[in-house]
């Protein structure tokens, strides 16, 4: 009998000593069969900048834009979306090129409205006041205001070019440290760099720019399921789910070199972003 309580308070004196282990706070554990994993993720930013060619006033918001994400290496990663009928719409012997793609459309009439101005965007898609737009004087504030925030989920995307078949698969990955809603959707797009084409830029005389190097433009959005996604459906801390989508770069002009992919886990209902990543395309 005597061995058996000296037993027991062994163990009870290795579960009081194991429970006073310091959990850093911005790592949220879980427990699968009794074992404590870590789970973490880095709280980043997505600005969707509302833009168009032939919109004077947006070069000067692109680089407001640029310059946030080298203030925060790795964790602001920009959105340049081509939208509108006013600014973005071909036309004349310069702006014949139509940079407008179905997700932009919609995200730009969902939340900019087609009498928007322009140059406006979104931040995370986090609301102020009753808008999710701000003006570029307004990035910064909120990308601080967000990036203070835990992250409440991970994500590993894995892109996969193959140059024979001119087709990318994407592989994107979300584990969630936080309990995450029905309400939860995947979306994965793609975006290209330094394509050179005419750009109206006020600062400049002449304005119209024959050489302006536009970046993280908006291309399309890759699989089957659209500017919103696919739903994840209710996840509890620690679950995770792989979801693999593709795309063909057959009969397009873009270089998957200067290509990257931009997942994001959003709340489709409120609107707002919880997750967002990027990675560029390997050749």
């Amino acid at each position: 009998m005597k061995q058996i309580v000296n037993l027991t308070v062994f163990f009870t004196s290795i579960l009081l000593i194991s429970g006073c282990d310091e959990i850093d706070p911005l790592k949220t554990p879980y427990k699968t069969s009794g074992t404590v994993i870590e789970v973490t993720g880095t709280q980043k930013v997505l600005i969707e900048d509302f833009t168009g060619f032939k919109c004077g006033n947006c070069p000067a918001a692109a680089d407001k834009a640029k310059a946030l994400s080298e203030s925060y290496p790795d964790k602001v990663i920009l959105l340049a979306i081509h939208s509108g009928e006013t600014f973005a719409r071909p036309s004349g012997s310069k702006y014949k090129v139509d940079f407008r793609t179905s997700p932009g459309d919609e995200l730009f009439n969902t939340f900019l409205g087609a009498t928007g101005g322009q140059p406006n965007g979104m931040v995370n898609r986090s609301t102020l006041g009753s808008s999710k737009i701000i003006a570029p004087d307004g990035w910064a504030n909120e990308v601080a205001n967000q990036l203070s925030k835990k992250a409440t989920a991970a994500m590993e995307i894995v892109p996969t070019y193959n140059a024979s078949t001119q087709e990318l698969s994407v592989n994107v990955s979300t584990t969630w440290i936080e309990e995450g809603n029905a309400d939860q959707y995947l979306s994965v797009y793609v975006s290209e760099d330094s394509i050179v084409y005419w750009q109206k830029d006020y600062r400049k005389t002449p304005e119209d720019d024959s050489v302006y190097v536009h970046m993280h433009m908006l291309r399309a959005a890759i699989g089957n399921f659209g500017t919103w996604g696919e739903s994840l459906g209710m996840q509890n801390p620690g679950s995770k789910v792989s979801k693999t989508y593709t795309i063909s770069f057959q009969g397009k002009p873009w270089k998957p070199e200067h290509c990257h992919v931009v997942a994001i886990l959003h709340n489709k209902i409120e609107g707002s972003i919880v997750l967002v990543d990027e990675k560029k395309v390997k050749m």
